[in-house]
């Protein structure tokens, strides 16, 4: 059998095994939203920033700056695809005003920070997650300049670049490491144990997380709207096999290309769901957590099959 199915089918039900941790402690009152709350906290301003700055703990060399470079530029310009390719999908299916929002959203953006960085770090380590790195500062760019701009039409949030580096921890880790890795400035020994050690929570935390988030949703409702299926397809399946056809002839190391693939085969990313309970009404804000919900678990069954490919 293909060694990376089998690295991918193993990671991947390890990381089930802590979803389903977190969907039935939140399900049992064992942890509560107050709970999920600051752990996401946690996740999004301690563990992720750690995981991405020791990822960028590398010897400097010039193949690797270039390969980094290339990646922020690839992944965004597949998020500009996929965001194209969420409006036409959507105008195919008849969807309403507001569900081309999530559809045009999720598309464009996958959960390449809560479902990414545990999965890349399983598969392909930290030499991996240096790539995530790039992806992930491309993603956040874009996130809050041209993502909020899709749901916030009378354009409330203003975002700033200070205002984006504070409000996103990883995004500073991003730049902070790879001043390191530019400089090939290292840490204290201590102080780049406890870094590590702290990197090492992002993963069951991050999937803990997510199965608490799940549990506040009737599956049954979620998984009888079809009309999920279609925008779902396209992002977990379209995407990254038109990534990989492409980018096979461009991309020689192949855990860049297997990364950036893997990536693109994340399912639409939390902040479909966030962004339209903010911005729109209560029936598109259910319909992106359950199109949210939905790509979260079929993509358990989906990247190792696409990692079949790689």
């Amino acid at each position: 059998m293909n060694e990376l199915f089998t690295a991918f089918s193993n990671s991947l039900i390890s990381l089930a095994l802590c979803i389903a941790a977190g969907y039935f402690c939140r399900r049992r009152q064992v942890i509560n939203d107050t709970h999920v709350t600051g752990m996401t906290e946690v996740l999004v301003k301690v563990a992720m920033p750690c995981a991405i700055f020791t990822s960028l703990m590398r010897p400097f060399s010039r193949a690797l700056l270039m390969e980094s470079v290339a990646t922020f530029f690839i992944t965004g310009g597949i998020f500009l695809v996929g965001g194209l390719l969420g409006i036409g999908v959507a105008y195919m299916m008849k969807a309403s005003s507001e569900e081309r929002k999530s559809w045009r959203f999720g598309l464009t953006f996958g959960n390449i920070g809560f479902m990414g960085i545990p999965v890349i770090t399983a598969v392909f380590g930290y030499e991996g997650l240096f790539y995530v790195a790039m992806a992930l500062a491309s993603f956040n760019l874009l996130t809050f300049t041209m993502g909020t701009k899709i749901f916030d039409t009378a354009g409330t949030i203003k975002s700033s670049p200070l205002q984006i580096f504070i409000k996103n921890p990883a995004l500073a880790g991003t730049i902070i490491g790879f001043i390191f890795f530019l400089t090939g400035v290292r840490l204290p020994t201590p102080l780049e144990d406890g870094v590590a050690l702290m990197a090492g929570m992002n993963s069951p935390l991050s999937m803990i997380v997510m199965g608490a988030l799940l549990a506040k949703h009737p599956l049954k409702e979620t998984f009888t709207d079809i009309r999920v299926l279609p925008p779902n397809a396209v992002k977990l399946v379209v995407i990254p096999l038109a990534s990989l056809l492409i980018l096979r002839f461009f991309v020689s190391n192949p855990i860049m290309l297997g990364v950036i693939v893997t990536l693109m085969a994340m399912p639409p990313a939390i902040n479909t769901a966030i962004f339209a309970q903010q911005f729109g009404s209560e029936e598109d804000a259910m319909f992106s957590t359950r199109l949210v919900i939905v790509g979260t678990l079929l993509c358990v069954l989906t990247v190792p099959l696409i990692s079949l490919l790689l």
